[in-house]
């Protein structure tokens, strides 16, 4: 079972993922409503986004980001 496992996943990678993510999704709706699960969302989201740019430059990325992010135009 467990070759099989992994064969499928060789071969579909990208459905497991987003399948995992749907049934994730769909039983944090029943659970937690949809805008608690949309905060959830955003907050990992930004998460994602601050961690990303540590691994690149560290904390001056970070500025740098935010500082373009939100200048006056």
């Amino acid at each position: 079972m467990k070759e099989w496992l992994k064969q499928f996943y060789g071969e579909h990678k990208w459905l497991s993922i987003l399948a995992v993510a749907a049934l994730v999704l769909g039983i944090l709706f029943l659970c937690i409503g949809f805008w608690r699960t949309l905060l959830l969302a955003a907050l990992v989201a930004l998460g994602v986004l601050i961690g990303t740019l540590l691994d690149r430059g560290g904390w001056p990325q970070v500025k740098a980001f935010f500082a373009a992010l939100f200048q006056k135009r």
